[in-house]
């Protein structure tokens, strides 16, 4: 079943959270995200396009794929880069004796995981993100491409159900429309 966290409380937990876990939160909520690859984001890995900014995600199976990035996204980012060391280029460089190299993913995990309450997790900002990328779409090919699943039996799990538009479809082919006794 999808988990999709909802907006209400992402917000809250972006309302609480300082700069660092802003851009944890928006690279999953906002551009689907592993935690994975949130630890391994480098400076050379946002790119300036025509229509805006995107990002190169190293993914699963050393594969990687470009995800345009929300201004909201971007900006945290940005913020983010601004607090670090420019020689780093990691975006969430470790701390203490490695911080020549990036934070480990479960680290990344136990912060948004805290950031955010109750069952909520990092992975749910990812269903999130699934599920609005097809609510916005209707274009499972598109958002499986953008999730980085190589088969859309994957993607179909974390998209959750338009409930709204479920009702419209079957409200649509209802046998009661149009019949009177």
């Amino acid at each position: 079943m999808p988990r999709p966290c909802p907006d209400p409380v992402i917000r809250r937990a972006l309302l609480t959270s300082n700069i660092r876990l802003h851009a944890m939160i928006h690279l999953g909520a906002e551009a689907g995200l592993r935690r994975g690859e949130i630890a391994v984001v480098a400076r050379d890995d946002v790119i300036e396009e025509r229509f805006g900014s995107s990002l190169i995600v190293h993914g699963k199976g050393r594969r990687e794929r470009t995800v345009p990035l929300t201004s909201a996204t971007h900006d945290a980012i940005q913020r983010q880069f601004r607090l670090g060391s420019p020689e780093l280029p990691w975006l969430f460089p470790s701390a203490g004796r490695y911080s020549d190299t990036h934070i480990q993913p479960i680290r990344v995990g136990e912060l948004v995981n805290g950031a955010l309450p109750g069952h909520w997790s990092a992975h749910t900002l990812r269903h999130r993100f699934a599920t609005e990328a097809y609510r916005n779409s209707h274009d499972l090919l598109l958002v499986q491409t953008l999730m980085g699943h190589s088969k859309p039996e994957t993607t179909a799990i974390y998209v959750g159900l338009d409930t709204a538009r479920a009702r419209t479809v079957v409200d649509g082919i209802s046998l009661a429309s149009g019949f009177h006794r």
